[in-house]
């Protein structure tokens, strides 16, 4: 299998050891946001800080949760949908939330999310709970959804379907946050190229308000995928932005 890589992003090349995927689950093949592309990328041997995974919590992540409060109060619950190894799940637990949990289409992707909290061994970790399952057939209430690289990767044909789910899960009085990467020019993917305009003309009609947007992050806040080599190519753009659920004052 060829591997899509952010053309021009300076990422380095992977090094994939030889293993048989884990047999693929039905939510693969269910629609067309389903790709096999991650199990089989996954199950070949991604090691930390190659391709899309950036070894440590999103920069972008660290500087929201920086600049806001969101876990204040007792039973907080988030959620981050395509957690891949789960860094950005236990920063949420470290910033206050009781429970995150943290989804991954992928089998082997799961499994190297909780191999990493084992690894970690904090407490903090027992409270990122891992579930292996399709975003789109997810049931919850979150009072927070952190979306990074994830609408990137979905194929173009269930963009509307993704900012419905995430009004389904987000509960009111809520924060989506979405980390808008990459943005460059670029044909095809994933990961499809994206813009600040695209996300809000997905979630605004839903009745999404965007109440903060950095466009683009300050620089010691770009989202860095593991693969990029510094000073060897153009890193693509780096956006994010803060939405209130439908229907919060």
């Amino acid at each position: 299998m060829r591997l899509r890589l952010l053309p021009h992003a300076g990422l380095s090349r992977p090094r994939l050891s030889v293993r048989r995927p884990r047999p693929l689950t039905a939510a693969m093949a269910s629609h067309a946001g389903a790709l096999p592309t991650w199990e089989e990328m996954w199950s070949r041997g991604l090691g930390k800080r190659e391709q899309f995974d950036v070894g440590e919590p999103s920069k972008t992540l660290v500087g929201v949760l920086a600049r806001s409060k969101f876990a204040e109060g007792p039973g907080k619950v988030a959620f981050v949908p395509g957690c891949g190894r789960a860094y950005d799940a236990l920063a949420l637990v470290e910033h206050g939330f009781d429970t995150v949990v943290a989804m991954d289409l992928a089998p082997s992707a799961c499994d190297a999310a909780k191999a990493e909290l084992k690894e970690i061994g904090a407490a903090a970790a027992e409270k990122v709970q891992v579930e292996c399952g399709d975003f789109f057939e997810h049931s919850g209430t979150y009072d927070f959804i952190w979306d990074c690289t994830f609408l990137c990767a979905l194929d173009i044909s269930v963009r509307e379907r993704w900012a419905a789910k995430h009004a389904e899960l987000l509960a009111k009085g809520g924060r989506l946050v979405t980390c808008v990467f990459p943005i460059c020019a670029k044909e095809g993917g994933p990961p499809y190229a994206m813009t600040v305009q695209l996300v809000r003309d997905l979630l605004e009609p839903l009745g999404f308000s965007a109440i903060d947007v950095r466009d683009p992050v300050p620089e010691d806040e770009r989202h860095i995928p593991g693969g990029v080599v510094p000073g060897q190519a153009t890193l693509p753009g780096t956006a994010v932005i803060v939405w209130a659920a439908p229907g919060s004052e």
